[in-house]
């Protein structure tokens, strides 16, 4: 588990793909469940407060697809939590990405705007040129970076934060990442797609600092 950075407030770590977010009734491994153990390991041996060791306080404060990895923030307090929560809110968090995708996008730059909603299921995101019942706008920046063994690399700025916008927007252009196959690409690695949220800013919680943390895309790339 590599952490970024850790204070009172909040603690941020690189989610590497093939663990969820949270925990929920799956059976599968977690960000928060590691991160649980390894707060109550270091409570019980630095705090004095016998609260905090019963009951230690972690909450996502985002989320990132159980098959994408990245920067990923968690809530160590309840004020830390709304704090932030608040600017994701506001819109003035900054996120960015790296994908590769199975297709070179028809221009080098550009922004996809379309419309998203989940399916019945709620396990899949339905995305429209046009507005749809229950559709919402959904958007982002895309720039090619490289291409090379057949896959080309996106730098993305989204510029909303639906439910499998990145993943769903590119498919719906002929695009999909690879190993998304639940969006139509071929198969790479299980429970891994190549996605990976590399850039977070946003003010610290407390202080109001700006903060922002960046990773290198991985080496099996």
């Amino acid at each position: 588990m590599e952490i970024l950075f850790e204070d009172y407030y909040i603690i941020a770590v690189h989610k590497p793909a093939g663990l969820s977010t949270e925990s929920g009734h799956a059976k599968h491994p977690s960000m928060e469940r590691e991160l649980m153990f390894y707060i109550t390991e270091e409570l019980n041996k630095n705090s004095s407060s016998s609260r905090l060791k019963k009951t230690p306080y972690l909450r996502a404060i985002h989320r990132l697809d159980r098959p994408s990895s990245g920067v990923l923030l968690f809530a160590k307090t309840k004020y830390a939590l709304t704090a932030v929560m608040n600017q994701f809110e506001a819109g003035t968090v900054q996120k960015s990405y790296f994908a590769k995708t199975q297709k070179a996008p028809p221009q080098e730059s550009g922004t996809l705007q379309h419309f998203i909603k989940k399916d019945e299921s709620g396990k899949f995101a339905i995305v429209s040129a046009l507005q749809t019942k229950g559709a919402q706008a959904c958007s982002l920046d895309y720039t090619v970076l490289s291409t090379s063994n057949g896959e080309t690399l996106l730098d993305i700025q989204p510029k909303t934060g639906k439910f499998h916008q990145i993943r769903a927007q590119l498919a719906f252009i002929g695009c999909p990442i690879v190993g998304d196959i639940q969006y139509g690409a071929r198969p790479w690695r299980d429970h891994e797609i190549k996605l990976m949220a590399y850039r977070l800013s946003f003010n610290h919680p407390k202080s109001n600092e700006p903060m922002t943390f960046i990773i290198d895309p991985p080496t099996t790339w």
